[in-house]
């Protein structure tokens, strides 16, 4: 492995100013990330380059070499991220439910289903919904409209939007209780497929990319990747009727 090649190579400096753009939306920010960006990676040497040991595929590791060094960029310049004191005066329960549906941009519901098998969160789901008033209030510079998605108006799910995502097609229509099930079911499944498999849900289902642009990140043909993730989303499906969970 070349690292001077790699750098040079414009797929690859296309991915770095993507992700720079999918993180900043000024043009000045942008600049100053994607310069940031290459400096870090050319550094002693190239030598985060060259700690690459073939344990996974390269794009995967520079994809994620990459956003590791743009979330630098970005505390260098803006400084970290900082729960207000609002929600800290509620306790951790709330911290967590404000770095979901804030900083990771989860909806309500799935927040209350991540404290629940956290164990964060003993009250029910009416009473969730009162307390975490505040929290809604809070400044959230990331994500300023914070919803649930049981809101037929709402687009601040983790996943993009239910008319285009499979994924989320899988849950929409399920109760509470079983959507919390079934979240955990395929987070569980999830985290025993491969690792370029993971990256694939992640991107298409767990963000905002075109399965070309997944393609392109994993280094397969959009065509493979079409079909990978069809046959995930038949395997999800099989293990959410296997669990007793359909559609009502």
């Amino acid at each position: 492995m070349n690292p001077e090649e790699i750098l040079s190579s414009s797929d690859v400096l296309n991915k770095i100013e993507t992700v720079c753009r999918r993180h900043f939306s000024a043009d000045n920010d942008v600049n100053e990330c994607f310069i940031f960006v290459i400096d870090s990676l050319k550094s002693q040497d190239y030598k985060r380059l060259r700690a690459f040991k073939g344990r996974s595929k390269l794009t995967t590791y520079l994809y994620t070499l990459v956003n590791s060094l743009v979330i630098d960029f970005r505390r260098k310049k803006y400084g970290r991220r900082r729960i207000p004191a609002a929600v800290r005066k509620l306790g951790q329960w709330a911290e967590a439910v404000y770095r979901l549906i804030c900083w990771q941009r989860f909806s309500v519901d799935d927040a209350f289903g991540f404290l629940q098998v956290d164990g964060l969160y003993e009250g029910g789901y009416d009473r969730f919904r009162q307390e975490i008033i505040p929290i809604q209030n809070a400044p959230c510079r990331e994500n300023p409209r914070i919803q649930s998605i049981d809101n037929p108006e709402s687009v601040a799910s983790h996943l993009s939007d239910a008319r285009s995502n499979p994924m989320e097609k899988l849950i929409e229509k399920l109760d509470h209780q079983r959507r919390f099930r079934a979240a955990d079911i395929i987070r569980e499944l999830t985290g025993e497929l491969s690792e370029q498999d993971q990256l694939l849900v992640r991107l298409v289902y767990g963000s905002d990319h075109s399965v070309r642009a997944a393609a392109a990140t994993v280094g397969l043909s959009t065509t493979t990747v079409r079909n990978r993730l069809k046959r995930l989303l038949t395997l999800f499906r099989k293990k959410l009727l296997a669990a007793g969970i359909r559609e009502p």
